[in-house]
């Protein structure tokens, strides 16, 4: 392997990091939104005197769940899209590294 190839891996394996991170700072979005919308919600409910907040806040409450339900699924389909693509990349540097060494012992 050459060096732009293995550069290029390099980029490849940087990538596929920041894709995690990225993806649990997505899940972690969901979350505080999901938690804001739930205090919000208790809020509403605890201190409000019409009845048009407490509506509100009754739905505030399950959407925040919804909120929480949606980023968790979406996480956790993501995570398996990147470990997928991570494992790709190690058989992809493993046959490149092989096909290396077994070209070496030839020549």
């Amino acid at each position: 392997m050459d060096k732009n190839e293995e550069r290029a891996v390099e980029n490849l394996v940087l990538a596929v990091a920041r894709t995690e991170l990225a993806n649990r700072r997505t899940l972690l979005a969901y979350l505080n939104t999901s938690i804001a919308l739930f205090v919000s919600g208790a809020g509403l409910l605890k201190l409000s005197g019409s009845p048009w907040l407490e509506i509100l806040g009754t739905v505030f409450m399950p959407v925040s769940l919804i909120v929480a339900t949606i980023g968790i699924i979406d996480y956790r389909i993501l995570r398996k899209d990147i470990e997928s693509e991570r494992v790709k990349l190690q058989d992809e540097a493993s046959t490149d590294d092989s096909n290396e060494f077994g070209d070496q012992k030839k020549g």
